[in-house]
């Protein structure tokens, strides 16, 4: 009995046979039809692992004989070579293994719509590393030329955010599986039997624990894509609220340390909503729900230091992501098109309107077009809110903490010293409401130290000990004992809607290196050293399948019509809406789908960017 025939027999072929389907029903869409390439053979595990022990010492290149075959395991799924590495210290091959979804043991409830497919294929994912993980299967070896060195299997584990993601996509009625593959070798020589065993028994028991078997947690995955569900509903529901955030009573904001994601356990204050501002919304799946609207318009939280109020901004700022069960932030929701920016010193700005906010330089340079090689505090953060307007934003995120302060604030005193008709700097503070009234653009803003915000203020929260209370009645009382100078300003104009030469966009055609999420590493014609793409001050990125996909869309620029940066990146992303990421890359790479913000927000960070 082969190995498949064994895990068949033992786990069975889905629920009601395969030949029935799910319950017998004729439904095509979940039949396992789709055609295998006539360059491929179909073989079974016991035949691949024959092979792989044929290959036993041979040279490494053999390896590539691989790319012949698709191999069946047992009737139960099928696995195929995407990418074969050409030597032992390569990156590793790249497999997917294909499930049908009438061999699974997922119910039909648990993907019968895209949300609940993206869902489950988050949820699948999860198992999958947990079981490579469990088993050790992800540890590499790294021996001297005489030891063998590869042989790990692994996936990459996701952040607390559900995501559409091809390492697992549910599609076509299968489930599709990526993993990475070291394959082995002593030396450059293959070690046959050690793949053999990584291909035919270690990642069939990752199938196998991930997709397959009789043991049914259809309670837990029902209760996944339920939750999923229900965070995409809340937050379609803001807009017609007039709300651009919701935080539910309950919540857990803290996290476990700043560089971990993970809940803070122990004696945490979980989030309580003021009575002014509670708001209950509904749940197709979970039902009523009650806590905290955020309001259109000009929101201050404010509060004494490590009292809670950057962990209120962090969440909000990840609420544009719905959240796995148990993160504690789960149901915690913002505008889709919320952005956190920040004063980003040295960045590459170019050819971006900044005169709302920078005009009358000395020597007269213009504002209009700006562009700058190594920006200070306060032109970054001008030129990233003009780029946040051209994309179409809603909801803008600020810490003092990380904000230019001249950019902010300019108090009477300096303005008693140095004019406000001789300073170039038009502080935010006299350009908030007129975001909001001209742009419809609200801001969150946290503010611990400038007061005089509260004069422009629509609401302002006060963070004590981690309590939320509304404080806005009294604040306005404040503003009126000494309200702000607000100097004659010329109203806002529209931002520049810039077209991007596409050609400028080639050096991503050529050798490229992701550094991590926040880095990326590509080499020009004009130097012999690598130039990095900082895309640090990208906050909300979350995986570095984000940051592939979107060096793989600036490769797909250059072949596009000319076209503004907003009308190509808005068709792109419609193009993903409909067909999924497959639509920028092949989906064999691991892809992770990023905003239209952070792709805009890459181009903008990028140093060798030409307009037209």
């Amino acid at each position: 009995m082969g190995r498949g025939e064994y895990y068949k027999n033992k786990y069975g072929g889905g629920r009601g046979g395969r030949g029935r389907g799910r319950g017998g029903g004729g439904n095509t869409d979940r039949s396992d039809s789709r055609p295998v390439s006539r360059s491929t053979t179909v073989i079974s595990d016991n035949e691949l692992y024959d092979v792989l022990c044929r290959l036993n010492n041979q040279q490494y290149p053999a390896y590539k004989d691989l790319y012949r075959y698709r191999v069946d395991y047992g009737g139960l799924f099928q696995v195929k070579f995407d990418n074969i590495q050409g030597d032992p210290y390569a990156a590793p091959s790249r497999v997917t293994a294909r499930i049908p979804l009438n061999s699974s043991r997922y119910e039909e409830t648990t993907c019968s719509n895209p949300e609940r497919k993206v869902a489950l294929a988050d949820y699948i994912l999860r198992a999958a590393v947990d079981k490579i993980q469990q088993i050790g299967a992800d540890e590499k070896q790294k021996g001297n030329w005489h030891e063998g060195k590869g042989g790990e299997l692994r996936i990459e584990r996701p952040s607390q955010n559900i995501i559409t993601r091809t390492a697992c996509e549910v599609k076509e009625g299968a489930i599709f599986l990526r993993f990475c593959i070291g394959l082995p070798a002593r030396g450059r020589s293959i070690c046959g039997e050690w793949a053999a065993d990584i291909c035919c028994t270690t990642l069939q028991s990752v199938v196998i624990a991930s997709c397959l078997g009789r043991d049914s947690d259809s309670g837990t995955v029902q209760r996944w894509v339920e939750c999923y569900e229900d965070q995409e509903s809340l937050r379609g529901q803001l807009e017609g609220l007039g709300l651009v955030a919701f935080v539910p009573d309950g919540a857990v904001l803290p996290r476990e340390a700043g560089d971990k994601d993970t809940p803070l356990s122990g004696n945490v204050v979980k989030f309580t909503s003021p009575p002014s501002l509670s708001v209950t919304l509904n749940r197709p799946n979970g039902g009523p729900i009650t806590g905290m609207g955020v309001r259109k318009g000009v929101t201050l939280i404010t509060g004494g230091g490590f009292h809670g109020k950057s962990t209120l901004l962090s969440a909000l700022k990840f609420g544009i992501y719905s959240k796995i069960p148990s993160d504690g932030r789960e149901n915690l929701v913002s505008n889709p098109s919320t952005l956190k920016v920040r004063a980003e010193d040295g960045r590459s700005i170019t050819g971006v309107d900044i005169s709302n906010f920078i005009n009358n330089l000395p020597y007269q340079k213009d504002t209009t077009k700006f562009t700058c090689s190594c920006a200070s505090g306060s032109t970054s953060q001008a030129a990233a809110i003009m780029e946040y307007l051209e994309m179409g934003g809603k909801c803008l995120l600020i810490d003092e903490d990380t904000a230019a302060t001249n950019f902010m604030i300019r108090d009477d005193k300096i303005q008693m010293l140095f004019p406000a008709e001789k300073e170039p700097i038009k502080p935010f503070l006299h350009r908030a409401r007129e975001l909001f009234t001209k742009f419809g653009v609200s801001t969150i803003l946290v503010v611990g130290g400038a007061g005089d915000y509260l004069d422009v203020a629509d609401t302002v929260l006060l963070l004590d000990c981690y309590e939320v209370t509304d404080v806005t009645e009294r604040a306005k009382e404040i503003a009126k004992l000494k309200p702000v100078t607000v100097p004659s300003l010329s109203p806002m104009t529209e931002p520049n809607s810039r077209v991007p030469s596409l050609g400028s966009f080639k050096p991503f055609c050529g050798k490229v290196k992701i550094i991590n999420k926040a880095g990326v590493s590509y080499n020009t014609d004009d130097s012999e050293e690598a130039s990095t793409l900082d895309l640090s001050s990208l906050e909300q990125l979350v995986e570095v399948g984000q940051t592939r996909l979107i060096v793989e869309v600036l490769k797909k620029l250059v072949d596009k019509p000319r076209a503004s940066l907003s009308s190509l990146l808005k068709s792109l992303d419609a193009g993903i809406q409909s067909g999924g990421l497959g639509v920028v890359k092949d989906d064999s790479n691991w892809l992770a789908r990023p905003r239209i913000l952070e792709i805009a927000g890459a181009i903008n960070r990028y140093r060798h960017l030409v307009l037209e």
